[in-house]
């Protein structure tokens, strides 16, 4: 224990890295007058805390100065299991809220600055560790630090990686105690602290004003300046990575109105800029015209001057059988009917219904229950939504939160009947920001509770009951081979129990099935107690990865079966076969195999692969994809008209594969110009991986139609005249229905070679053209039509060799011999 310690000491002395020690803060902000409270957890990896109770206290430290203590309660927190990996201690009892008076600090206040760091020191029985704030909570009010005037002297909460959180207080040389906006003319009162006052300047990316000033009673002076008018072509702050205004939105560049941030800076007769502090800080009403004045994050006067804007001063999170959000604010420079709004997701939209108010504001309402691609309604899907206006123009205006609701953030709500979460919480240049998360109580939070359900459900004598469980990829989604086979029960045995896990309360599940969320106590029953489960991927355990250090993810019970449909044939190497599969993979994915009881197969190929790239030598049945019998018994035309393609235009979807060294879809193709250069008369059919859907946002372009989110796959192909691919088993059921396919493999050498390595030469047998630039892809989808007949005899040897049992009748096989096992 010593020696642990000393080692820690040192390391942490010469490095900002904090061996062993959690701790995180959440909330920070002031409460009145000169009292700040900070919430959050702290500990030290290892603390017993089921033995001992924590003792927890929290000062603020000074060089050559007494500490000054903070009022402690500890309260439980289950998000401090979250942070952490370990499978046997709960540290939920770190949880702390302080406060602590500033007093002594600010009447400590010279002329000079001087510092104040926050400092934990956690005592468990006979160990006590002590260290500082090393991580913020996203989206938190810890990450929008406002500073507080008290008599002229500033105090400013500030972050630092590897210091935490600390306070600067000092005199500013220039203090504005008021500030006013008529029009474009801003006038301020500036207490000034030792300098020899010449002017004052305003300052933004467009240009500075030098402003006029007269002394006034008590030393102060009077500053005035015109701001010029906004040149819609010049610079903006909201790229300046300096500013608060940067990254505020995705939607940058010509689709947005200038956004500019100025500053202004007090210039002795040296010519010697001082920026002028603020007590706006102290203000949490809510000015009504533009330019606004606003605190800085570092305590300075700062004026936000565009177009128009959105502020937003309140949001009210309702409950019930119709969960709603309700924003409450203002719209600057322009008529809130000239402005629409949005809550924008990555993969989702929920329309704003806006009302003016009496007092010149507004309300604006959405529904947070949705539907997507005509299914029912459901909790909206996972991700941050933003609120997003647009003006007459189409182009983004500023949205923005007031400066009251900072030291709310994050408020959290959770929506029961849903099984949702929302966390209300502010971004970058306080956008307003809603995440959408699953509900998880705190039994259920972290790798330890989570070890202690699969211990509870993997217990010896669990009672197993007669009940079908599906899963797809994960979770993420109610479709593929699962839900062809659940269609199929479904259709036999109407009243058969059928339960899907799901990774969020979004994901639609077929009509008279259970949903369970991942995670959650009722997910891990009926993982753990269904007869029969229907998967297409690894069985994993939330929180945990595939990587649980010889703990199987799941753990099949006497009585279950297990059948993997598996989710795709063979081009690209998987399992045993793939270079980068070491050892410690290697034992996880065996001991994922012997989960199974059996094997689904699209063809031969994909059984030879399995048996080598598994080691497997279970059942395999070779009855083809369920998931393709729709392709025969599919409506067409009616999925045509579901998806918005006319009876002329000709679909093209293009499905392109993950990468290893990506997160975000694959997107070599530039769309834009592949549309213009296709012509009217073509609509595309963007569908990214189903391992990049949660990175990045729908496209949104004209002629392309985003269907990444778009649950069945199979529907797809039904609609689409072609298939534009590289290296996706799409290849091999986009086949059954014999039309076009081509290639685009820019990147071959690289992914046979170095990235993932294949199983046959796809320019030998591809049914189709293999296309390496965007060029060749607009002739090889113009022509499409004119040269099937040129791979016709390839498309025969290909569809021989991968679709033998695709015929319309493999799910009804399949749950023949499922229920023969009986």
């Amino acid at each position: 224990m010593l020696t642990r310690g000393v080692v820690r000491r040192v390391a942490n002395a010469v490095t900002p890295l904090q061996l062993g020690w959690i701790g995180w803060v959440r909330k920070a902000h002031w409460l009145d007058d000169a009292t700040f409270e900070i919430s959050g957890w702290a500990f030290e990896r290892g603390m017993n805390f089921a033995q001992y109770t924590p003792q927890i206290r929290v000062r603020l430290r000074s060089f050559g100065q007494p500490d000054i203590e903070a009022e402690v309660t500890r309260v439980d927190e289950p998000q401090a299991n979250a942070s952490v990996r370990d499978l046997e201690l709960d540290y939920s009892a770190a949880g702390f809220v302080a406060r602590f008076s500033l007093a002594d600090a600010i009447r400590l206040a010279g002329s000079g600055r001087r510092s104040w760091r926050v400092v934990i020191t956690v005592s468990c029985g006979n160990r006590s560790t002590t260290g500082t704030f090393v991580r913020r909570v996203r989206f938190a009010s810890s990450e929008h630090l406002l500073a507080r005037t008290f008599n002229g002297v500033q105090v400013l909460p500030q972050w630092a990686k590897g210091r935490g959180l600390s306070f600067a207080v000092s005199r500013p040389a220039a203090l504005a105690t008021d500030c006013t906006v008529e029009g474009r003319r801003v006038a301020a009162v500036l207490t000034l602290n030792g300098i020899s006052f010449d002017h004052a300047e305003l300052v933004s990316p467009q240009a500075t004003v030098r402003m006029t000033g007269s002394a006034i009673e008590g030393g102060r002076v009077r500053v005035t300046g015109e701001l010029p008018p906004i040149d819609p072509n010049g610079a903006s702050s909201l790229l300046d990575p300096d500013e608060d205004e940067g990254i505020f939105s995705v939607d940058f560049g010509e689709k947005t109105e200038p956004v500019l941030t100025v500053r202004m800076f007090a210039v002795d007769t040296r010519g010697k800029r001082y920026p002028v502090a603020s007590v706006l800080d102290q203000a949490k009403g809510s000015q009504n015209h533009l330019p606004l004045p606003y605190p800085g994050p570092d305590g300075t006067l700062r004026l936000r001057d565009t177009e128009a804007m959105v502020l937003v001063e309140g949001v009210d999170l309702e409950k019930g059988p119709k969960p709603r959000v309700r924003l409450r604010g203002r719209a600057l420079g322009a008529p809130v009917d000239a402005l629409k709004l949005t809550l924008a997701g990555p993969r989702a939209r929920r329309k704003l219904t806006v009302t003016s108010t009496p007092d010149g504001g507004f309300e604006a309402v959405a529904d947070w229950l949705g539907s997507q691609w005509g299914q029912p309604l459901s909790a909206p899907p996972l991700g941050q939504y933003t609120v997003r206006a647009t003006n007459a123009r189409g182009r983004f205006v500023r949205v923005a939160a007031a400066v009251g609701l900072i030291e709310d953030a994050p408020r959290i709500v959770d929506f029961d009947e849903q099984d949702f979460r929302c966390l209300l919480g502010l971004g970058g240049g306080r956008r307003l920001v809603l995440v959408i998360q699953p509900l998880v109580r705190p039994a259920e939070l972290g790798p330890v509770k989570q070890m202690q359900l699969a211990q509870h459900y993997q217990r010896v004598g669990v009672p197993i009951i007669d009940q079908f469980y599906f899963e797809a990829f994960g979770g993420a989604a109610a479709t593929c081979n699962p839900l062809a086979l659940d269609r199929e029960v479904a259709r036999r045995f109407p009243n058969a129990r059928r339960v899907w896990g799901v990774t969020n309360a979004s994901v639609a599940v077929p009509e008279g099935a259970t949903k369970v969320v991942r995670g959650t106590q009722a997910w891990w029953e009926a993982r753990e107690t269904s007869r029969r489960l229907i998967v297409n991927e690894w069985l994993t355990r939330p929180g945990m990865g595939k990587t649980t250090l010889g703990k199987r993810n799941f753990l099949r019970n006497p009585g279950q079966i297990v059948l993997q449909t598996w989710h795709g044939s063979m081009f690209k190497k998987i399992g045993l076969d793939r270079h980068t599969t070491d050892l410690v993979v290697r034992r996880e994915l065996l001991a994922e195999r012997a989960n199974w009881s059996l094997l689904l197969s699209q063809n031969p190929h994909s059984s030879e692969i399995f048996r080598k790239a598994y080691d497997y030598s279970g059942p395999v049945w070779e009855e083809g994809y369920p998931r393709n019998d729709s392709l025969f018994t599919g409506d067409r035309a009616a999925m045509r008209r579901s998806l918005g393609i006319a009876d002329d235009e000709i679909a093209v979807l293009y499905a392109p594969t993950w990468r290893e060294n990506r997160t975000e879809m694959v997107m070599f193709l530039e769309l834009e110009r592949l549309m213009a250069d296709l012509g009217p008369g073509y609509r595309l059919l963007l569908r990214g991986h189903s391992r990049t859907k949660k990175f990045g946002a729908d496209v949104l372009l004209p002629g392309v139609l985003d269907v990444t989110s778009y649950p069945n796959i199979a529907d797809l192909y039904l609609a689409a005249d072609s298939l534009i691919t590289d290296y996706s088993s799409v290849m091999f059921d986009f086949s059954v229905t014999g039309r076009p396919m081509m290639f685009y493999v820019p990147d071959i050498d690289e992914y046979r070679g170095e990235l993932r390595g294949v199983y046959f030469d796809l320019e030998e047998a591809a049914p189709g053209p293999l296309l390496h630039t965007q060029e060749q892809v607009v002739a090889a989808v113009s022509s499409a039509a004119q040269d099937a007949p040129l791979y016709a005899q390839k498309y025969e040897q290909w569809r021989a060799r991968f679709n033998p049992f695709d015929d319309g009748h493999s799910s009804e096989r399949v749950i023949d011999r499922l229920l023969a096992l009986d």
